[in-house]
């Protein structure tokens, strides 16, 4: 029997337009198809020649996926974004520019603006690759899925960590929920690539925090990833900064513990130890900075 994947001509590719979220998942049940929206991800595949499905299920037709809406929850406020919102929405729209300007910095900086405009959030986020990974990490934010006939919610830094088990199963990500940025918090992106024309990402850091004094934080997130790279929070390096005070020796040992906690890749072009170094080095400079700030 032929594997699903192994496609060889446009014409032997399916597609199914399901009108619910219900019936999208019960397409992905009976066909096992993929999930499409923009279409930009696959498109790359198709024009490396990678092999592709047979069946696709086209989920622009489910309006229950669409929408940005401010809500609180619990005492908290948050930013839901529907699955298949652009990349160019979320950077026009004033809601989010407001409220969680870290990930419309973030989609600034992915692709070009041809590929923004039919890019969606959801599908970065699905590929489990996307630039706006390490944004939404540092945001904290929580992924509503729908598996089988439940709807969930769950942190997404979880479901990155159980994502090979996750698509075993069969879910759709809804939307994507974003505890909006409070008074003092401040945030940074950062994507090193090979040349300034668009260019998978040698690596992309993101950090957002708070000060508690000159030299202490309340707290910071701390997420890498970029190019092939599996998008991570450091944890420990998070831990370290939340609990030191700033000085020369704390930078000298934060260097060697992003170096020891990113996990990386070598491709033809760069190999795995210089993206750590790249990363660590980008990440110390810009924690320099923070503690360089002077409180007004």
């Amino acid at each position: 029997m032929k594997n699903d994947l192994d496609v060889m001509t446009r014409s032997s590719i399916s597609v199914e337009h399901p009108q619910q979220i219900d019936d999208a998942i019960l397409m992905k049940q009976n066909s096992h198809g993929v999930y499409i929206s923009g279409g930009t991800l696959i498109q790359l595949d198709w024009e490396a020649g990678k092999p592709l499905t047979r069946k696709l299920i086209n989920l622009a037709t489910i309006n229950e996926l669409k929408g940005i809406i401010h809500f609180e929850q619990e005492g908290r406020q948050f930013i839901e974004i529907g699955t298949l919102t652009t990349i160019a929405e979320c950077i026009e729209n004033p809601t989010i520019s407001e409220n969680i300007p870290l990930l419309g910095e973030a989609c600034k900086k992915i692709a070009a603006p041809a590929v923004r405009n039919r890019a969606t959030l959801g599908g970065n986020v699905a590929s489990g690759i996307g630039d706006t990974i390490p944004a939404l990490l540092a945001l904290d934010a929580q992924l509503k899925l729908r598996v089988l006939d439940k709807t969930k919610v769950v942190k997404l830094w979880e479901w990155l960590q159980f994502q090979k088990e996750a698509q075993q199963s069969t879910y759709l990500i809804i939307s994507i929920r974003i505890p909006i940025q409070k008074p003092g918090d401040q945030s940074v992106f950062k994507k090193i690539g090979r040349r300034e024309a668009f260019t998978p990402a040698l690596v992309t850091i993101c950090a957002q925090w708070k000060k508690k004094h000159i030299d202490e934080l309340e707290y910071i997130r701390i997420a890498v990833g970029g190019g092939n790279n599996n998008p991570r929070r450091l944890i420990i390096v998070e831990k370290i900064l939340e609990t030191n005070r700033c000085n020369e020796n704390l930078f000298k040992s934060l260097y060697l513990e992003i170096l020891e906690e990113f996990i990386s890749y070598s491709d033809s072009f760069i190999s795995e130890s210089y993206r750590r170094k790249v990363a660590a080095n980008l990440l110390v400079t810009e924690l320099m900075n923070i503690f360089q700030e002077r409180e007004v």
